[in-house]
């Protein structure tokens, strides 16, 4: 008993290390909106997956007073393996990036 009481205080401590979760902000919005949690984790699903659409489309996402996402991408090139001195070909690919708005730093402070 003892054991399942230690690990389940440190998941709680690692979680709260680790910020907040799907589950928690969208029990949070949910006290605030009125809507269930369910319904809100349904909306951020379907936030994260538009956004992703859009980026993958070469569009950028702009939230109002907040921030941007928007893609980076590397083209290929090459690297060496530092264990073995290999010369390896990395290939090219994209990376989600997040930039706040001066207006979403001064909220924050």
């Amino acid at each position: 008993m003892k054991k399942i009481i230690l690990s389940l205080i440190l998941m709680m401590v690692s979680l709260s290390v680790y910020g907040v979760g799907d589950k928690e902000l969208a029990g949070r919005i949910a006290k605030q909106t009125g809507m269930t949690p369910d319904q809100v984790e349904e909306i951020l699903a379907a936030f994260k997956k538009q956004v992703i659409a859009d980026l993958t489309s070469g569009q950028e996402v702009r939230l109002s007073h907040f921030g941007k996402f928007y893609a980076k991408h590397m083209d290929a090139r090459e690297a060496r393996n530092p264990r073995t001195g290999e010369i390896i070909q990395v290939p090219p690919r994209s990376y989600l990036r997040f930039r706040a708005f001066d207006t979403g730093h001064r909220r924050l402070n």
